[in-house]
């Protein structure tokens, strides 16, 4: 089944609730964790998976995660062919402004792309959410069913609006309920799709003509309306979308519960790839008070640390103290500063005995290249 698969994430509609975290860049490049950025987890899954051509669909935003990628070098996608590609948002002859209404557009603007794929089976993917999914038995479940299209669910749910699929008897689902915004039935999709390619083509055109630009509401709701069925992997480990700030913070903070990281980065199980960068080691001085917290290289801290997430070349100056906060990199906290709940983008200044306070509900963001 390797050499079958070709993979496809879509990087579109950063959601409006990101706020300051994507004035400067699209979601899938949102920095996470101390070393990641978004569109890793998807990515690696993928490489993962076994799959080694990969094309990434960009709107407006992108440089990033034009600078993030690269050449794929770092999953293993460097190749004289196919390997990573980078498809960017102006493919339709239409004008319009890099920003698609919904992803069957985003698929035709790359449809020639697709059309030329030589993989049977094509694997569909958004790229703002954390987690770690086994691709693999994904696949096997959509080799041994035969079927079409197959959906990779949960029992779970999000508070956003979110789509759930409510299979049969059979293990197959006919019904898809649209915009959910809570617990209901059926299965939350996890926006992860294993596609046969003709079957994408055909969804593709009939959107095409009929002048639909979305997935589910429009080429999933025609395709089951007609008599079609979507076979199920239900996938229950931890898994978050982050549609929002409160996303951000919340899925940043779990980090520090032992079973979610170890559920994201199992030691003896399937990694997660990221951009290579070689650093100096983090430098602490006698002062320094660090309490469970996820410091990057190449960081100075003279200050106190509880409960916090520092990207590379953060600087924490003697008397500064952070609780519970996300500081991206190359941001200096400068000495006195007191801040709890916060999250400071890349290259901020806090500036001496400055108090800066959110809450674990509403974080405060400080934009990128902000001094305060």
């Amino acid at each position: 089944m390797r050499n079958e698969l070709h993979g496809i994430i879509y990087t579109l509609n950063s959601e409006a609730a990101l706020r300051e975290l994507v004035e400067h860049r699209n979601s899938a490049s949102i920095p996470f964790g101390g070393r990641y950025r978004l569109i890793d987890f998807a990515l690696s899954m993928m490489v993962n998976a076994g799959i080694r051509d990969v094309g990434v669909i960009m709107e407006r935003d992108y440089q990033s995660l034009l600078d993030h990628l690269s050449n794929g070098a770092d999953w293993g996608l460097a190749r004289r062919s196919g390997g990573l590609r980078l498809l960017p948002p102006f493919g339709l002859r239409e004008s319009h402004a890099g920003r698609f209404s919904g992803c069957m557009e985003a698929l035709r603007s790359v449809s020639s792309y697709i059309r030329d794929i030589p993989h049977e089976n094509i694997v569909l993917c958004a790229a703002d959410w954390v987690g770690n999914i086994d691709l693999g038995k994904a696949v096997q479940i959509h080799q041994q069913t035969g079927a079409d299209i197959t959906a990779v669910c949960s029992d779970g749910y999000g508070p956003f609006p979110h789509h759930r699929l409510v299979p049969d008897s059979d293990g197959f689902a006919r019904t898809l309920l649209f915009s959910e915004g809570g617990p209901g039935p059926g299965l939350f999709s996890r926006e992860i799709y294993i596609l046969k390619r003709e079957f994408l083509l055909k969804l593709m055109d009939y959107c095409s003509d009929a002048v639909h630009n979305h997935f589910h509401r429009d080429a999933l709701a025609n395709y089951l309306a007609n008599g079609g069925k979507i076979a199920i992997y239900e996938h229950n480990d931890y898994a978050r979308r982050i549609t929002s700030v409160r996303d951000y913070y919340d899925a940043s903070m779990e980090l520090f519960q032992p079973n979610m990281m170890a559920e994201l980065f199992p030691a003896d199980g399937l990694p997660i790839r990221t951009k290579e960068r070689s650093e100096v080691s983090t430098y602490y001085s006698d002062n320094a008070k660090v309490r469970a917290s996820l410091v990057a290289d190449g960081c100075y801290i003279e200050g106190e640390l509880d409960h916090c997430i520092l990207f590379r070349g953060v600087h924490v100056a003697k008397g500064a103290k952070l609780t519970n906060c996300v500081i991206m990199q190359d941001t200096v906290v400068e000495a006195g500063a007191q801040m709890n709940c916060v999250i400071a983008d890349k290259d901020c200044v806090i500036t001496e005995n400055r108090l800066l306070a959110g809450t674990d509900r509403i974080p405060l963001v400080i934009p990128k290249g902000e001094k305060v």
